[in-house]
């Protein structure tokens, strides 16, 4: 619900600055003939022709022959009005693009983030699978000397560690991040 409130405060605000801009907009059209007639007065007129037409085509009184020019302070009128628009939507068009572009950053970064995660605990996973098997190789060596010592130690259960990721380490889209492949009976699931 609060987003609404702010999102009239935020077109008022708009409309306040336009009034501004076009208020400028006329001053600079009184004080310069180039401007005057090459940006303030032609789309005004265009806007005139345009506007007439279709005013015409809704009543369905057919296609005007003749349609009166706008005088030169009318002109300036609406031909600065309009400008002065065009430069608050071009504003405004440039927020929200601007504001666009920094959400995807933030996302791209989120998700590469949670990437990294995913790679270091899959490498972490690894590590500690291979230092189980370096363990494992040194308990066969003790029981080895042990054995042929004279003593003989029962292990509590026989089964061999296996690893449940594959061994062979896929490097991924930046250079110290590195992933591994899951196995078909068990997959590592990275959500992004």
């Amino acid at each position: 619900m609060p987003a609404l409130p702010v999102f009239k405060l935020g077109m008022l605000a708009v409309r306040q600055l336009s009034k501004y801009v076009a208020s400028f907009i006329k001053q600079k059209a009184k004080d310069n003939a180039i401007f005057r007639n090459y940006f303030c007065i032609p789309p005004a007129q265009w806007y005139n022709r345009m506007e007439t037409r279709t005013k015409m085509w809704t009543m369905k009184m057919g296609k005007p022959t003749n349609i009166k020019p706008l005088s030169e302070a009318a002109a300036i009128d609406l031909g600065a009005s309009m400008l002065g628009e065009f430069v608050l939507f071009l504003i405004c068009g440039a927020a929200v693009v601007s504001e666009v572009s920094r959400q995807m950053r933030s996302e791209r970064r989120k998700r590469e983030e949670k990437l990294k995660a995913a790679i270091k605990l899959t490498n972490n996973i690894l590590n500690m699978e291979e230092t189980i098997e370096q363990q494992e190789q040194y308990i066969q060596e003790i029981r080895k000397a042990l054995k042929s010592l004279g003593k003989d130690i029962k292990a509590p259960h026989t089964e061999k560690f296996e690893s449940k990721l594959l061994r062979p380490v896929v490097a991924t889209r930046s250079i110290d991040i590195q992933a591994t492949a899951p196995t078909k009976d068990q997959q590592v699931q990275v959500n992004i």
